[in-house]
């Protein structure tokens, strides 16, 4: 099935693009697909996502369909959802 994935801010920048889309399989969650989202890009977002192992860095945010999600609360996806992953944007 198919999942759009948006990225702002810091990652938007190291995954060179605004914007793609994944297939992944019936079943599978939000972790799973923000984990294929870190191997596809694994030189510049996987040390900006997971930087010391499986956990994901605190500051990242992840959205699904506009509601926040929590990374230790699986959420198994639908078809045609959006996957927001994004970095807290700071400064005056």
């Amino acid at each position: 099935m198919k999942i759009k994935v948006e990225y702002t801010a810091q990652v938007k920048k190291a995954a060179g693009t605004g914007a793609e889309e994944y297939d992944v399989s019936p079943g599978s969650t939000l972790q799973d697909l923000v984990k294929q989202v870190a191997e596809s890009h694994s030189t510049a977002l996987k040390p900006l996502l997971f930087p010391d192992s499986e956990a994901l860095h605190p500051s990242i945010l992840l959205f699904v369909s506009n509601e926040q999600v929590l990374w230790e609360e699986p959420l198994t996806l639908e078809p045609h959802q959006v996957v927001t992953i994004l970095s807290p944007i700071s400064g005056g």
